[in-house]
């Protein structure tokens, strides 16, 4: 066997027998619980999640929080590849962005979600709230990965004399790939935490957050596994997009 045939069978084989052990032991509790309203049995909460597969209000749900998720990381993405690169650039701006930074990532998210419920209304609040937790994270890694370009490409840079603009967008940003691009898988499944999280807080209507809460106001708990089961595929799916997204930009480069 090849060793390309080998890396291939060990990224399929090494997820389904982590996903396996998770539904071993998730079976094994839910049986000595015994108690489906508590811990549902695996089966019950997928019959759950392919029941939910046939109804148009989850899909729209899911719609909603997908849409809301994908433009608040856009725009933590720009604002943070934007901060980092004046920062690199200007050390006026470093100083000053550095400890804004800092003091969004110490409030603690919970009081940063039941601020902006009060003063937004539900349906933006959710976004506003990934923007403003993720942002510090991919901001802190967009900047190392600005920081990590090759000193001595930089210095050949200065002395023949390349452009900012040329020395920008042809020796920072393709140097920077691989770091952006593992940066934003990282910080894609944490937005859509952030997201349903917000949603739950706020209620906000025709979204995954909102059914949840149904689901535990209702005590439905096997409603509540299969949504999470379908937050988990969403957040899996984003993320190995944007890995397959950034291999491919990686090999183009």
């Amino acid at each position: 066997m090849s060793a390309k045939a080998k890396k291939i069978l060990s990224d399929i084989l090494y997820p389904l027998a982590v996903v396996a052990a998770v539904v071993g032991i998730w079976a094994i509790a839910a049986a000595a619980m015994g108690v489906s309203m508590i811990l549902p049995t695996p089966a019950e909460a997928v019959r759950e999640f392919f029941a939910y597969l046939g109804s148009s209000s989850f899909w729209r749900a899911v719609g909603n929080t997908a849409w809301r998720a994908a433009y608040s990381f856009v725009i933590s993405f720009v604002l943070a590849l934007a901060f980092a690169i004046l920062s690199h650039f200007f050390k006026t701006a470093e100083r000053l962005i550095r400890p804004f930074v800092a003091i969004i990532r110490a409030i603690p998210t919970m009081a940063v979600i039941l601020i902006l419920i009060i003063c937004l209304n539900s349906r933006l609040a959710p976004a506003v709230v990934a923007i403003i937790v993720i942002f510090p994270t991919m901001y802190s890694s967009f900047f190392a990965a600005i920081r990590g370009v090759d000193p001595k490409l930089v210095q050949m840079s200065k002395v023949y004399s390349v452009s900012p603009k040329d020395s920008l967008f042809k020796l920072y940003l393709p140097n920077m790939a691989e770091g952006l691009f593992e940066g934003s898988a990282s910080g894609i499944s944490l937005n859509i935490k952030l997201v349903i999280a917000a949603e739950v807080q706020a209620q906000t209507m025709s979204s995954l957050g909102n059914l949840m809460y149904n689901a535990k106001w209702m005590l439905e708990t096997e409603k509540l596994f299969a949504l999470t089961i379908a937050a988990v595929i969403l957040s899996v799916a984003c993320e190995w997009l944007i890995r397959l997204i950034g291999r491919a930009v990686i090999r183009w480069k």
